[in-house]
């Protein structure tokens, strides 16, 4: 009969736990399709400076206009529509990591990888 409680019980924590669980990572979901977009686009970005050497914002827009992200527990997708807020918001992140310097050529800004 103890047995058999004990088993009831861990069932429902085991229930409860996995409920929170799903609570949690639906909550989160747009954070991290987000997230997930903004990194396909940064390596994107990063992939085209290692083949060139610079690169222009509106270059910058053109590679990263259309991409997808999705999420594979989820039905929900994310693609860029506005690539010109989400260049010039994505470059403020690689700047701040260091990953990419800024300058200016011909009264445009331009960027290039940083060497290591």
């Amino acid at each position: 009969m103890l047995s058999f409680l004990l088993k009831v019980l861990f069932l429902a924590v085991t229930i409860a736990f996995l409920g929170a669980w799903g609570i949690v990572k639906e909550q989160r979901r747009s954070e991290e399709l987000l997230g997930k977009l903004y990194r396909k686009a940064e390596g994107k970005v990063i992939k085209e400076l290692n083949n060139r050497e610079q690169l222009s914002i509106t270059q910058i827009e053109d590679i990263i206009k259309g991409t997808r992200a999705s999420l594979f527990w989820s039905k929900s997708k994310v693609h860029v529509t506005d690539s010109k807020l989400v260049a010039r918001d994505l470059m403020k992140k690689i700047l701040e990591k260091g990953i990419v310097s800024e300058g200016i050529k011909r009264s445009k800004k331009i960027y290039t990888l940083r060497k290591n």
